[in-house]
């Protein structure tokens, strides 16, 4: 196999020390490398900060690629070099949906070795001890009923253990739908930070397709970074390219490096 080539850019680490009560001791530092939201032109350096933190996973929560005609080289190559470094996981996003033929192109980065998690259970073993990883797929739809609906279902099929769950969620939008599931850790995207930041306030603007789950546009309530629920805690990476007219503004692409510890 040709080794495929990254692509310029620049991406910066952004790190998040969790306690988690119901951690097992086994896990106790174990460490969670989290991007989201390539859209086909990852930036630059992604690959170098993950191999430095030298995670024990790697995550991908949606929208790797973009609904255009976009080529995926780039986000091959970000695939191919990941799984250099450690385990990949992966779920969807709405534009990996809204793409023709994405089925194909995610069954080529399970063939490179990367677990596509969309309505599947992952269980991580150590010392005896267990946590488990699942994948929520997008809840697809235009209509905004059958966005909350599409989303339940998936999230009652998920087969959670009796310990400690992770859930892969794109829309970080909808946390006030999926903080009483079940999880401890819900890793998500889609906001991308609010494409603008501004300081104390946060991020402006919410990607358009969150209209259809009513998210407001401006000053959206959940665009980055760690927020907590009564039982759980999301972590809303940024995204880690741009595809929108609007620059993104203090607000680079990030690599999210997550550090678990117990009580």
């Amino acid at each position: 196999m040709t080794r495929p080539h990254l692509p310029p850019g620049k991406a910066v680490r952004f790190n998040y020390n969790i306690v988690c009560k119901n951690l097992p001791e086994s896990f106790s530092g174990f460490k969670i490398a989290h991007i989201s939201d390539a859209h086909s032109k990852p930036a630059k350096g992604i690959t170098q900060i993950i191999a430095d933190a030298g995670p024990d996973i790697i995550v991908i929560t949606g929208d790797l690629l973009n609904d255009d005609k976009k080529p995926t080289g780039e986000v091959d190559a970000l695939i191919f070099e990941l799984l250099k470094i450690s385990p990949v996981y992966f779920t969807s996003g709405n534009h990996d949906l809204w793409r023709a033929g994405y089925r194909r192109i995610f069954d080529k980065y399970e063939e490179f070795g990367a677990v596509f998690m969309d309505g599947k259970t992952e269980v991580i073993e150590k010392n005896g001890e267990k946590i488990a990883i699942s994948g929520c797929p997008d809840p697809f739809s235009k209509l905004p009923q059958a966005i909350a609906e599409n989303m339940q279902k998936s999230l009652d099929a998920i087969q959670k253990i009796d310990g400690f769950n992770i859930l892969l969620f794109h829309r970080a939008n909808l946390f006030d739908m999926v903080k009483d599931a079940g999880f401890d850790l819900i890793l998500s995207g889609h906001m991308h930070g609010g494409q603008v930041r501004i300081p104390r306030l946060g991020g402006i603007l919410a990607p358009s397709s969150s209209m259809l789950s009513k998210t407001r546009m401006l000053f959206p309530k959940y665009t980055g970074g760690a927020v907590s629920g009564d039982e759980t805690t999301m972590i809303i990476n940024r995204g880690v390219s741009n595809t929108l007219p609007i620059p993104r503004l203090g607000n680079p692409p990030e690599v999210g490096i997550i550090t678990l510890t117990n009580k």
